[in-house]
């Protein structure tokens, strides 16, 4: 399809999967990590010229307004946002839960979809359309127990996508949210364990549903969520009333 796309949180995951797909569609990917560390099999996994992988702390205002610059040196427009990249620490009820540890997990879960959005935002404004998709989580939707600083930043990041939507009904611009239940990822692995993760649906489940939804073939309104939980779609959701 030749479109330019821009995936934080790319060298792995839902980010990869995403990856692969839009290549073998013949897009151009700007993958962004924040470090190098898992870019070796990441390059094996998608092996092309049209992969660019750029280490990048998207939490960092400065580096956002850099790296989107150079993106459009290179490339010339944006086609397609994919703001994927999450952070998710141990189980905790509330009252174990540090206020660093709680801060946290908003300045990598919604941050940088904010930081992402709040740049990328006037240079899609300028052309005939774009589509921004916020990667928020079921969890965003209805809290989970333990989970409560990723649930809560989850919920940011859907009433961050609602606002765009609201904020340019009349443009070219989509805004729309992706809401994935447990996935087999190493975040997954890494909260409940192997086996559980074992049990969730793939990556590249969520990735086929996401391309589908690009392409025009399953409809989500701008400002409207998406929920997809054991390689199924449990629901599709409307933006909310004005």
């Amino acid at each position: 399809m030749n479109r330019v796309i821009v995936i934080t949180g790319a060298s792995r995951g839902l980010g990869l999967a995403l990856a692969k797909q839009f290549i073998a569609s013949g897009d151009t990917v700007f993958g962004i990590s924040r470090t190098q560390k898992y870019w070796s099999a990441a390059k094996k996994f998608v092996p092309s010229d049209r992969f660019k992988l750029l280490s990048r702390d998207i939490s960092s205002e400065k580096t956002v307004k850099q790296v989107l610059a150079g993106i459009m040196r290179r490339a010339g427009r944006i086609d397609l946002l994919i703001n994927n990249a999450g952070y998710a620490a141990p189980l905790a009820p509330v009252e174990k839960i540090s206020l660093k540890e709680f801060r946290e997990h908003f300045k990598q879960n919604l941050d940088t979809a904010f930081l992402m959005c709040k740049y990328a935002l006037p240079i899609m404004k300028k052309q005939p359309r774009g589509l921004i998709i916020n990667i928020s989580s079921m969890a965003g939707t209805r809290a989970v127990p333990r989970l409560v600083a990723y649930s809560a930043a989850k919920a940011g990041v859907l009433a961050l996508s609602q606002a765009i939507a609201k904020e340019n009904p009349l443009s070219g611009l989509r805004c729309v949210t992706v809401c994935p239940g447990g996935m087999n990822t190493a975040i997954r692995r890494g909260l409940f364990g192997l086996e559980d993760a074992e049990r969730q649906q793939t990556p590249e489940f969520v990735a086929g549903i996401i391309l589908q939804i690009v392409e025009g073939k399953i409809e989500v309104l701008s400002g409207g969520h998406i929920v997809i939980r054991h390689n199924k779609i449990t629901g599709i959701f409307p933006p909310p009333a004005a």
